[in-house]
C-alpha cells in the first residue's frame, strides 16, 4: 500500500470491522497463483503478436474518450450513493462525495472486493457519521447494485436468445436467471422485519455483544433507507446508466481497432463479467479482468486477440485513473489531518 494509506487505527477507532487476516499468507499465496495462471492461460490461448500489432492500432482520441466515461461513471456512482445518505440526513456536497468515491476507487484498486467499501464507511465514521448509517447506504448501494446488473443481463440475454438466434448464451441466460431469481429473494427476505425480530429474540441473550448491537443497528438503517421508494426507484436507474456508460466506454476501443461492436451483446454481458472478476480476491484483478474481458467479448463476437488488446487498453485506462483517484485521496486524507488538528 501506499505511504499516504490510512493508519490501521483509524479503522479500528471508527468501530469498522477489518477483513479476516488469520489466513492472509494463503489468501495472498492464492491470489498471486490466480493472477499468474491468468496470465499464463492468456500468453497460451490468444496469439500475443497479433495482440501487439492491434494495440498500436488503438487512437488517442479512443482513449481520451474511454477516460472521461470512465470520470463520468464515477461521479454518477458518488451522486447515486449520495441519495442513500439523503434519506437518513446525512448527505454530502456532491463534490465531497465526488472526491470520497474517487479515493475509495484508489484503495480499492490495491485493497480488491471490499476494500473501496471499508474505507468509506471508515472515513464517514470517523467524521461523525453513524457507522450504521453509512455502512446500511453502502449495503444497500451493493444489493440494489447487483439487482441491476442481472437485471439488464436477464433482459439483454433473453431479447439475445428469442430474437437475436443466439442459442449458445441460453446457458447464461438460465444461469443469470437463477442469480437475478436468488438474489431478489435473499433481498425480500433481508427486509423482512418479523423474521429479523425473530433472529433477535432468539440471539437476546447475546445482544450485548458489540457485533450484534451494530448489525442490529445496520438492519435498522438498511430497512429505513429502503422504505424511501423514490429513492430507491432513482437509484435504480442511475445503476442501469451506470452499466451502460461502463459497458459503451469499450466502444471508442473497439471501433479504432475495427473490431465489430455489437451494442446489445456489450450491455449485457459487460457488466456481468465486471461483477464476477470484482469478486476476486486479485488486486485490481490482475490477468483475471482481462481473461474475463477476452471471453466475454468473444461471446459478442470479438476475436480474441482484439479482446485481449481493448482488455489492456482499459487497463491503460484503469492505471491513468490512479491519478485522479490518488490526487483525491490524498487531498482527503490532508482534510481529514486538518479536521483532526482542530480537534
Amino acid at each position: 500500500m501506499p505511504a499516504a494509506a490510512p493508519p490501521e487505527s483509524t479503522a479500528q477507532r471508527s468501530g469498522v470491522p477489518e477483513p479476516a487476516s488469520a489466513p492472509r499468507r494463503l489468501w495472498r499465496a492464492f491470489a498471486i497463483l490466480a493472477a499468474l495462471a491468468a496470465i499464463a492461460l492468456l500468453a497460451w490461448r490468444v496469439d500475443l503478436a497479433s495482440t501487439l500489432h492491434t494495440l498500436e492500432r488503438v487512437e488517442p482520441l479512443a482513449l481520451a474518450l474511454a477516460a472521461g466515461m470512465a470520470l463520468l461513471d464515477r461521479f454518477v456512482m458518488a451522486w447515486k450513493w449520495n441519495r442513500l445518505l439523503r434519506v437518513r440526513g446525512r448527505a454530502l456536497r456532491a463534490l465531497d462525495a465526488f472526491r470520497l468515491y474517487l479515493a475509495s476507487g484508489f484503495v480499492g484498486y490495491f485493497v480488491p472486493a471490499v476494500g473501496s467499501d471499508f474505507f468509506r464507511a471508515a472515513r464517514l465514521s470517523v467524521s461523525g457519521r453513524a457507522l450504521s448509517n453509512v455502512s446500511a447506504s453502502i449495503l444497500l448501494e451493493r444489493v440494489l447494485g447487483l439487482i441491476a446488473v442481472l437485471g439488464i443481463g436477464l433482459a439483454g440475454l433473453a431479447v439475445l436468445v428469442r430474437r437475436g438466434g443466439r442459442a449458445d448464451l441460453a446457458p447464461v441466460l438460465w444461469t443469470v436467471a437463477l442469480a437475478f431469481l436468488g438474489v431478489l429473494g435473499a433481498t425480500i427476505l433481508s427486509l423482512n422485519e418479523r423474521l429479523f425480530a425473530q433472529l433477535r429474540r432468539a440471539s437476546a441473550r447475546f445482544s450485548h455483544v458489540r457485533a450484534l448491537e451494530l448489525l442490529y443497528a445496520l438492519h435498522a438503517e438498511y430497512v429505513a433507507m429502503s422504505r424511501a421508494r423514490a429513492t430507491v426507484l432513482a437509484f435504480g436507474l442511475l445503476s442501469v446508466i451506470n452499466q451502460l456508460i461502463q459497458a459503451l466506454a469499450f466502444a471508442p476501443i473497439l471501433l479504432s481497432i475495427g473490431a465489430p461492436v455489437h451494442l446489445l451483446s456489450l450491455c449485457t454481458l459487460l457488466p456481468l463479467t465486471k461483477a464476477v472478476f470484482q469478486l476476486v480476491p486479485v488486486p485490481a484483478g490482475i490477468g483475471v479482468a482481462e481473461g474475463t474481458f477476452v471471453v466475454t467479448l468473444s461471446l459478442a463476437q470479438v476475436p480474441p486477440a482484439q479482446g485481449l488488446a481493448v482488455a489492456l487498453a482499459i487497463r491503460a485506462i484503469d492505471l491513468a485513473m490512479l491519478f485522479p483517484m490518488g490526487v483525491a485521496y490524498l487531498l482527503d486524507a490532508t482534510r481529514l489531518k486538518r479536521q483532526g488538528d482542530l480537534t
